[in-house]
């Protein structure tokens, strides 16, 4: 089901391969509450765009120079039919959509585009460093590098005595 209409608003999901189900549900829910359609946004890094051709297409190159493949690396089928599943649970239209370079920067760029109510993102898993957290953190620099309000949703969430996830 794709967003219907420049009127229709929207929220924009930051999703990846293996995104966990709670991030879509909490997305698609909101998205019901709000009538808003859902933008599912997958961003690969290993590419970024250096511009536009005349016919408004964009020019596509690989960050690695040895690297010849400039097609981006779409969320996979099972991801996508997840998605799908998901929203038409409950009910709200959804767009799956695949952009180049940083994920904050790309997520921003749906959001401007779509003038989004808002960007969903889930919470990183594994153990990190508390500076490498912060810095790697789309959802942490999303909050500091635009204007949208972003809802983070904790994908493993601890127990106020465990330790943290990028406690050693």
């Amino acid at each position: 089901m794709i967003i219907k209409g420049p009127d229709t608003p929207s929220i924009i999901i930051g999703v990846q391969a293996g995104q966990a189900r709670d991030v879509l549900d909490v997305a698609a829910a909101l998205a019901k509450r709000l009538g808003a359609g859902m933008v599912c946004v997958t961003a690969d890094p290993s590419l970024l765009s250096t511009g536009s051709r005349t016919d408004g297409s964009a020019i596509i190159e690989p960050i690695d120079p040895d690297t010849a493949d400039t097609s981006p690396r779409e969320l996979p089928e099972a991801d996508r039919a997840l998605v799908e599943e998901i929203a038409a649970g409950h009910g709200v239209p959804v767009e799956v959509r695949t952009l180049v370079g940083d994920p904050a920067r790309a997520l921003a760029a749906a959001a401007d585009e779509r003038d989004a109510v808002m960007i969903v993102v889930g919470t990183r898993t594994g153990r990190r460093r508390t500076a490498e957290f912060f810095n790697g953190s789309v959802a942490a620099r999303l909050t500091h590098q635009q204007h949208r309000p972003v809802l983070v949703v904790p994908t493993n969430p601890v127990g106020f005595d465990d330790p943290l996830p990028w406690d050693a």
